[in-house]
This record gives C-alpha cells, sequence and structure tokens, in this order.
C-alpha cells in the first residue's frame, strides 16, 4: 500500500510539473503553426476528393504532423520527465528514498504518457477536423500509426533520458535528422527509424483511399502488420530498457 501511495504521489507531481513546464508553452508555437497551415491550406475547397485526400495525407499527416509535430511532442516531456529532474539535481533526492528505482522509472513513464498520448491525438483531431471530410477520414484510418509512433517515441526517449545526460539534443538530432537520412537511404538501414514504420502503415492504410504510395526505388515499405507491431515493440522493448538502465546505472553527476 505505502509503495502505491508513493507512486501515486510521484505520478501526479510529475504530471503537473510537465503539463505546467515551459515546455508545453514552446509546443503551443508549432501545433499554432500547423493549424494556421491548414486554415491557409483548405483542403475542402479541392473538388476532387482523392486528389485532396492525397495531398492532406503527403503534405500534412506525413511530412508535417507524423515526422514533426509527433517526435517533437514526445521528446519534449519524455526526455525531461526524468532528465529534468537530473539536470536540476533533484534525481538525487528521489533516488536515496526509500522507494525502488521501478517505481520511481514508471511513475515517470506513466505521469508522461497520457500527457503525450493526449496533446497528440487531440491535435490531430482538431486538425482532421479543420481539414473537412479529408481529415474526417485521415482521423478514422490514420489514428493507429500516430498513436503507436507515440507511444514507441515515448519509450525510446525515455531510455535516452536515462542513458545520456543531454537527453534532449540528442533526441532532437535523432528524430529530425537521423530518422530523415536513415528513412531514405537504401537496404534495411531505414529499419532503424521510428519514422519508417509509421510511414510504411500510413502508406498501406492510405492506398485505398487514393494515397499515391511513392516510387519502390525511393522507399520501401513494409506490410502494415509488421510495421505496427515493430512500432509496439519498440514501446516494449524501449521501456524495459529503460527500466534496466536506470535500475542500474549510477549517477555520478549528480553529487
Amino acid at each position: 500500500m505505502s509503495l502505491l501511495r508513493a507512486w501515486s504521489t510521484l505520478f501526479m507531481l510529475s504530471f503537473r510539473r510537465l503539463l505546467w513546464s515551459v515546455n508545453t508553452m514552446m509546443i503551443l508555437f508549432p501545433l499554432t503553426g500547423c493549424a494556421l497551415f491548414l486554415l491557409r491550406r483548405r483542403y475542402q475547397s479541392i473538388t476532387r476528393f482523392p486528389r485532396a485526400f492525397d495531398l492532406f495525407s503527403h503534405e500534412f499527416v506525413l511530412v508535417m504532423f507524423a515526422s514533426f509535430i509527433v517526435p517533437v511532442c514526445a521528446l519534449a516531456y519524455a526526455t525531461t520527465s526524468i532528465g529534468g529532474d537530473r539536470e536540476d539535481r533533484t534525481l538525487l533526492f528521489l533516488l536515496v528514498r526509500p522507494v525502488p528505482r521501478a517505481l520511481i522509472f514508471l511513475a515517470k513513464f506513466t505521469a508522461t504518457l497520457p500527457l503525450v498520448l493526449g496533446l497528440v491525438m487531440g491535435s490531430f483531431y482538431v486538425y482532421c477536423r479543420l481539414a473537412g471530410p479529408v481529415g474526417q477520414l485521415a482521423m478514422q484510418i490514420y489514428q493507429p500509426a500516430i498513436f503507436c509512433m507515440t507511444l514507441a517515441y515515448v519509450a525510446l526517449f525515455h531510455l535516452f533520458a536515462v542513458s545520456f545526460r543531454y537527453a534532449t539534443i540528442l533526441a532532437l538530432v535523432y528524430s529530425l535528422f537521423m530518422e530523415f537520412f536513415l528513412g531514405n537511404m537504401p537496404g534495411i538501414i531505414k529499419r532503424l527509424a521510428v519514422n519508417y514504420y509509421g510511414r510504411s502503415l500510413i502508406y498501406d492504410v492510405g492506398v485505398a483511399h487514393g494515397v499515391q504510395p511513392p516510387s519502390s526505388q525511393l522507399f520501401d515499405p513494409v506490410p502494415a502488420q509488421t510495421a505496427m507491431w515493430t512500432l509496439l515493440l519498440i514501446a516494449a522493448v524501449g521501456t524495459l530498457a529503460g527500466l534496466i538502465v536506470f535500475q542500474r546505472r549510477e549517477y555520478r553527476d549528480l553529487t
């Protein structure tokens, strides 16, 4: 019972700290930019629905939302969930408490996950409503891909946070630069990118509704089921690996 009380207390403290942080204010700028882009682009004014849906899928869902908004929202909170305590040196006070490290990690992770999922899925719903009929269809068929990508990024960036001191910088470099190059390289090297599996899933479900996939020479996707299970596996392995690293690592920079 005492461990449950410790988890709930740390969960609520972490959730409030993340919610009312400067990261929330900073993330509002790209979210507002996406809304202004949709209002200006006006996909509902395009008469041919397949053409409008193809443009919305490529320009907004793939380029702006899945490749930028999802990882940025994840790293804004996942890397600072533990990394913020590490930089402020308040992590030392948590580690000296009679609370298992595994419980601390899980409390931080569970405080971050609903915040990121709520922000990503909630903003995606609003954007799809702004886009009109094409957005309503996109909301129906792209939700699983966005959801699984968010899980994978949150788990991966928590692993970064417990493994590296400057996790936010590394996560930013990985999500905005490395994934771009890895995802466009030939061969199986592109399968190291979370974004690759998200795009594979989006293309697979979007083709039936008029989305034109890129040339197989430029992008060779995996089947939708494989992409979804891989994203879930990344989320599970990333969470477990982060738990193990946090359990065993000595943070000498805190003393």
